[in-house]
């Protein structure tokens, strides 16, 4: 199939590369014309595991095209195009950005192709699209939802192999359509209404949180009734019908979704009407345990007389380097207001206005290192993510 995919970052990037890989020719766009001339040159905006091994594959590359405008794509034999540009909270208004969805929507809605499938693969609460479509002159029936579930880390794999496949829309033919593109796939395919496809979405990224904030809560319990952390979670976690999966503590959840999709899914309903306590507390939960793990981190830095707290990896998660809602970035902050000695380390990612390893010289960056390899297994083994020497103690956000 001839594919376009507005938006290049993680999720636009991922699925086109993918679809290239899977023999289809891929057209992206994306208005900032640094970030396509990148592209063109063969220079990925950021880092996601394997994903520069199927981007740079000639075979793929040569299947592969980058644009700034919408113009200067040949739109007649276009089967689907994918809408992959991002909605973040409006934090005046305190509810999604949808100017760039409606911008894209707009654009495409004007060529003569209209047997064009537009899918939107942006996460937008279900109420939203009407206004978008209605501020853009769209029939939103025509319209199809294919939600992505991709994990920064571990996005091409996920591409390949999901858990399932989901498919929103009114108008058959074009599900159809998306139906054949996803068809050599071994997954479910979950054909739905556009509603039920979103909130399908958007209930993912409200249990996934709610599952590490237990965990979170469960640690401290533990903390505070002396038991073995590490039994205590073992020991849930082997009843099948809990498993182990999500199940390791941590400062807190961040990145670039989980706080966006939350606060979103609490801006879905008239609180007054309807009243979820559970869902409504995921987000205090997680602001109370970056605190607490703050105050863990000073008493065992007091108790045993250290001199400095090294915060090691600054990305939100493993194996990407974003550092949207990064704990790391968060507890480096609060910590460093509050006059202690702290030091982020990461030797791959430059940290600006923080005190990283990247700033130290190399006698000093050299000594940092020294302390931490000998210990790399005791953090490893150690389920609350810390160890300790005669000088510092390090903490590893991501367990």
């Amino acid at each position: 199939m001839n594919i376009v995919v507005v938006g290049t970052g993680y999720v636009g990037l991922v699925t086109g590369v993918g679809l290239a890989e899977q023999g289809h020719r891929v057209s992206f766009i994306d208005l900032d014309d640094t970030k396509i001339q990148k592209l063109k040159d063969k220079q990925l905006p950021f880092f996601e595991p394997d994903l520069n091994n199927y981007f740079e594959k000639d075979e793929n590359f040569n299947r592969m095209s980058f644009h700034s405008n919408y113009k200067s794509l040949d739109w007649q034999f276009t089967d689907i195009v994918f809408i992959c540009v991002q909605t973040p909270n409006n934090l005046e208004t305190n509810s999604v950005d949808t100017k760039f969805l409606e911008s894209a929507i707009s654009e495409i809605s004007k060529l003569e192709n209209q047997d064009i499938t537009i899918t939107i693969k942006s996460t937008i609460p279900p109420y939203e699209i009407e206004n978008v479509c209605e501020n853009v002159g769209y029939d939103k029936n025509l319209l199809t939802f294919n939600p992505e579930f991709l994990r920064e880390g571990s996005a091409v794999n996920d591409f390949f192999n999901p858990d399932r496949i989901v498919i929103g829309g009114l108008n058959s033919q074009k599900i159809d359509k998306l139906r054949k593109l996803y068809e050599s796939y071994n997954a479910e395919v979950l054909i739905t209404d556009p509603i039920s496809s979103q909130l399908i979405k958007y209930l993912s990224n409200t249990y996934l949180p709610l599952r590490l904030s237990f965990v979170n809560e469960a640690t401290r319990l533990s903390e505070y009734s002396g038991a073995n952390l590490t039994d205590v979670l073992k020991g849930v976690g082997l009843d099948s019908r809990i498993g182990s999966h999500y199940f390791r503590p941590s400062p807190s959840w961040g990145g670039s979704c989980f706080p966006k999709d939350l606060v979103e899914v609490n801006n879905f309903y008239n609180q007054d009407e309807l009243n979820l306590p559970l869902i409504s507390n995921i987000i205090g939960s997680n602001e109370e345990h970056l605190h607490w793990t703050v105050n863990q981190l000073l008493s065992l830095k007091k108790n045993n007389g250290l001199k400095r707290i090294v915060l090691v990896g600054a990305a939100f998660k493993e194996d990407t380097d974003d550092l949207r809602n990064s704990p790391t970035l968060e507890m480096y902050n609060i910590l460093n207001e509050m006059g202690e000695e702290v030091i982020i380390l990461d030797t791959d990612i430059e940290v600006t206005g923080y005190q990283s390893i990247k700033q130290l010289d190399e006698v000093a960056a050299y000594s940092l290192l020294s302390i931490m390899y000998p210990l790399k297994e005791e953090l490893n083994n150690n389920i609350s993510n810390y160890a300790i020497n005669n000088e510092c103690i390090i903490y590893y956000p991501w367990g």
